[in-house]
């Protein structure tokens, strides 16, 4: 190792780091063939889809007499010396579909030369040896779903609507939606398509080397520098004349526009050193559609608010990563990534009002340097640092007290209010990998650290929630006769009245660790077998001790003489982990009851005289904000972590056959089946209990307690495939069946069981899952230069919640759920719905209905694009082929693309999921389009025009 790497890695040791990539894998092999200068020389380069050269490739050439080995320089170029013979050549790097390459052949006293290119499965055109078709490694899973080249074309533009899509894609468990994982690091940031140079879900699905199973990551390799000058200038335009309206608006829609401009540029420094840099500005002029509906004052008559409330949206992103070669064994890559965003009226929509919403500024920068060091073909070490900066503010619009009518609006203030949230995240990763014979064993860890110092006033301006119109039109009438708190009608009352006083500022750091080993055993010519293990813990709970083992295998049934398998079937079985919020300790930090002061104020009956009527006819009357001292003489409600807290832990199993169909593409069908324990959710552990009314610790206090008390089971059946015609087509597809329950509910590890004393109350379909989803997409390039893309997304009808509108049991949380109606159930109780007839107040004995009881409507998107390119400029030579015949030219330098983007192109109206809360004026109904990789609020079709300019 020369001085200069040791100095790189002496720095980032000192800065707490030192770097990762995955490994570049190396085969078995037998001893490596003597090298000697009179033995005939085979060279070569390995390139990439773009011809940029891939350094650190390992190239493994075996025959029956020796094996060679050789790694590619730092640009991408490899020579060897061996005898003559007939060798099978084996090209890997990671990322990259391995290359396999039969019959070599060395003559004696004549020199070789190849180009190697690790391309998209869909562009290769590889000779498979009948001794190598039965891959059976892990990274060979068919499974996977793996994106790169023309196929990113397939998704959109956007890259919030393309993270979408991916999670979709994913099919993993619901209950613990996937992680992004960019360039190997957690907690980053889903980059523009234009950078990204592969998207791999679910590949080696039990490996320990990972902390989520493999549907449940989304793992993104950004593009390294070019070993020749490229750039590329993309424009976007979007305006609403071209747009399908939002059919929930009415009236009059403002005009809206978006305008997005992407350059890059790449290329080498010097021999030794490439650089990629980009630059993405976005700015959007969109509409928040509100559906309401309020109280005017003056005639107290219900008033329809529906309305399209301006929203503007700014984004920039910079990126520079430079990949520098120490030596040849030695790759260094060190990226830098500013991103500033800007957002005004966020959180309004449907029944949110404008008044209600908040603007906010986030500044986010990482830093992320890795480093490869080939000891030789069978040993490498990847070492990795990440250090991401985040500052995020935010400001309301209103600081007036905030109004929750349930199921009909929320106005005033918002709650969020004022907030300052400087995080700073710390990722280190050390990989150690060896080939050894038939082994492949690898070892490692990754330590992550978060301090979070956070300035918030949340609810600092008081929330008084009603639990329908007409007790707030009451509670209008009577502050418009003059009643105080000593007259003001039972009727006419807030149930709940919500403060936070105190210490706004609050600080915390946290830090998790995982250490793994495994080894990956080719036992046989047809069966290889994965094991090792997982440690893993975490600070500041009490669980620190989380052992995950792992087992796969893959077996490869082939019949007599044929020259691949007919199918490879892999299965296995591991334990992953879900780490806590850091978000939650916070809270539990903050609202502790000291620093933070957080008052729950009910009104338990019709005859309460409590300081809930109190605080809001003064604060109506327009008493100042001093009124609310007196709240320091109640008891206030804390936040805490319970003292026996788990980290969840999901059992997750698997079966799966696969069979490839030559170079036309794949199929594979998969089992998978799941069991989660400890899931996260949230209790008031001295809320009153049934019947009696007592709470179990005394006094009037409700005592919040982040818990792990859940228990989710599930299992699901996916096939997935593609089908590749040539250089003109690639399609693929995806389908899933499945079903999904949990006691907790949701995603949220935060939210409230309805029941402290009997979370199974809850256990039912999580909240949106739908069990049928299908996700396939295809492009074409049916000649002249046109480019065809679409995604295509089925989803059936998900669950979602109904609840009645008020605190039935006094917990002060509002997800109390009816009961099925009875002839007994009295008139002004019944509630009668698309879904059945339900009593508001149920009785002792009757029965609550299940969780989450309703459906709402399915999901049919297209997103689809068409381009046009123009080339002009020289067109280079064309290497001869592997026959020695001339090739044809390649592709003329410059490039001109012209083209749009197709959101929704058949403009199918997808329907949010109908309000549930049983008071609610809109009970039953959808009132806006649904969020499923909808973009823009304002259009249920939008069309984007982009021309770009390549070279």
């Amino acid at each position: 190792m020369n001085v200069s790497t040791c100095f790189v890695r002496a720095l980032m040791l000192c800065a707490l780091s030192c770097p990762v990539s995955s490994a570049a894998f190396a085969q078995t092999a037998k001893p490596t063939a003597v090298t000697t200068s009179k033995l005939p020389v085979l060279s070569g380069d390995v390139l990439d889809a773009t011809g940029a050269a891939i350094p650190g490739a390992a190239v493994h050439l075996h025959s029956d007499q020796a094996d060679a080995d050789a790694v590619s320089d730092n640009i991408g170029h490899f020579t060897v010396s061996l005898a003559p013979g007939t060798y099978t050549l084996t090209a890997e790097f990671n990322g990259f579909r391995t290359l396999h390459r039969s019959n070599v052949v060395i003559v004696a006293g004549h020199n070789s030369a190849l180009t190697l290119k690790l391309l998209a499965a869909s562009d290769q055109e590889i000779e498979v040896d009948a001794s190598q078709a039965a891959d059976t490694s892990s990274s060979a899973n068919r499974s996977a779903l793996v994106f790169k080249n023309e196929q990113l074309d397939t998704f959109s533009d956007d890259p919030n609507v393309m993270e979408q899509q991916l999670e979709s894609l994913s099919g993993g468990d619901p209950s613990n939606p996937p992680q992004l994982y960019v360039d190997g690091f957690s907690g980053g940031q889903m980059p523009s398509k234009d950078e990204i140079r592969e998207v791999r879900i679910n590949q080696n699905p039990f490996s320990a080397v990972y902390d989520q199973f493999g549907s449940g990551r989304i793992e993104i390799l950004t593009k390294p520098g070019a070993n020749k000058l490229h750039g590329n200038l993309d424009t976007q335009w979007g305006d609403s004349a071209l747009n399908a309206r939002n059919p929930y608006i009415v009236g009059t829609l403002p005009a809206y526009d978006s305008q997005n401009i992407y350059g890059s540029l790449t290329g080498p420094v010097n021999k030794t050193t490439s650089f990629f840099a980009n630059v993405l500005v976005e700015n959007t002029n969109s509409n928040a559609s509100v559906n309401a509906k309020s109280v005017d004052p003056a005639t107290l008559l219900p008033v329809q608010i529906t309305q399209a409330v301006p929203t503007q949206s700014h984004w920039q992103s910079y990126r520079g990563r430079i990949d520098h070669q120490f030596g040849k064994t030695d790759t260094f890559i060190g990226q830098y990534r500013f991103n500033n965003s800007t957002a005004e009226n966020s959180g309004v929509g449907q029944l949110v009002l404008a008044e209600a919403g908040s603007n906010s500024v986030t500044h986010r920068q990482i830093v992320q340097l890795s480093d490869t060091h080939i000891f030789n073909a069978k040993v490498i070490l990847d070492s990795g640092l990440q250090y991401i900066r985040t500052v995020l503010t935010q400001a309301p619009v209103s600081t007036a007290p905030s109004v929750t009518v349930q199921g009909a609006f929320t106005g005033g203030g918002a709650q969020s209010q004022q907030s300052r949230d400087h995080q700073d995240q710390w990722e280190l990763q050390e990989y150690f990998s060896i080939s050894e014979g038939k082994h492949f064993i690898r070892t490692g860890m990754r330590f992550r650290a978060n301090r979070d110092a956070n300035f918030s006033r949340s609810n600092y301006n008081g929330q008084f929630t009603f639990p329908d119109l007409t007790t707030y039109t009451n509670a209008l009438a009577a502050l418009g006769s003059g009643s105080t708190v000593t007259n003001l009608p039972a009727n006419a009352r807030p149930t709940l009245f919500q403060y936070a006083t105190g210490t706004a500022a609050a600080e915390l750091t946290t830090a998790d660790f995982g250490f793994y080993a495994e080894d990956e055993w080719k036992a046989t010519k047809n069966l290889t077998l994965n094991y090792g293990v997982r440690f893993e813990s975490q600070t500041a709970i009490p669980d620190h001790f989380d052992p995950a083992p792992r087992l796969g295998f893959a077996y490869a049934y082939t019949r007599p003489k044929a020259k691949a398998p007919l199918f490879v079937v892999r299965g296995g079985f591991g334990l992953f982990y879900t780490r806590f919020p850091s978000g939650n300790l916070l809270t539990a930090q903050r609202q502790n009851g000291v620093s933070q002061l957080s008052y729950n104020l009910s009104a338990a009956s019709s005859t309460d005289t409590s300081p809930v009527s109190f605080y809001f006819t003064s604060l109506a009357a327009g008493a100042s904000a001093g009124a609310l001292n007196s709240l320091t003489a109640s008891t206030s409600t804390p936040y805490r972590i319970a003292p026996n807290l788990t980290s969840p832990v999901t059992y997750q199993g698997m079966i799966s056959g696969e069979h490839a169909f030559g170079k036309y593409g794949n199929i594979n069908v998969g089992y998978y089946r799941r069991r989660s324990i400890h899931q996260f959710d949230s209790e008031n552990v001295n809320a009153p209990m049934p019947v009696t009314g007592l709470r179990p610790m005394g006094g009037t206090q409700n005592i919040y307690q982040y818990s792990s008390d859940g228990i989710s089971d599930g299992h699901s059946f996916g096939i997935n495939g593609n089908l590749n015609i040539g250089s003109r087509l690639n399609a693929w597809g995806f389908y899933g069946i499945g079903s999904q329950t949990s006691t907790t509910g949701s995603f949220s590890s935060s939210s409230f069981v309805s029941n402290s004393y009997n979370i199974r109350q809850d256990e039912g379909p999580i909240t949106g899952y739908s069990p049928h989803q299908l996700y396939t997409g295809f492009n074409a390039k049916p000649g002249l230069g046109f480019n065809v893309n679409m995604f295509l997304a089925v989803r059936s009808r998900s669950y979602f919640n109904i609840t009645t509108g008020s605190d039935n049991n006094g917990d002060t949380i509002y997800n109390d759920r009816p009961s099925f109606a009875t002839s007994a159930t009295p008139a002004a109780s019944l509630r009668q719905t698309p879904w059945g007839n339900f009593d508001i107040t149920p009785q002792a004995g009757e029965t609550i209905i299940p969780f989450n009881y309703a459906r709402a409507p399915g999901v049919v998107y297209t997103e689809s694009s068409i381009s046009r390119d123009f080339r002009f400029g020289p067109r280079p030579a064309g290497k001869p082929d592997k026959d020695g015949k001339p090739a044809r030219p390649g592709d003329a330098k410059y490039r001109l693309r012209f083209g749009a983007e197709f959101d929704n192109l058949f403009n199918h109206v997808n329907r949010a999921a109908p309000i549930g809360v049983l008071t609610s004026p809109y009970v039953g109904q959808s009132i806006a389009i649904g969020s499923n990789f909808g973009g823009n609020a304002s259009a249920n079709r939008s069309i984007v025009l982009h021309a770009g300019f390549n070279f």
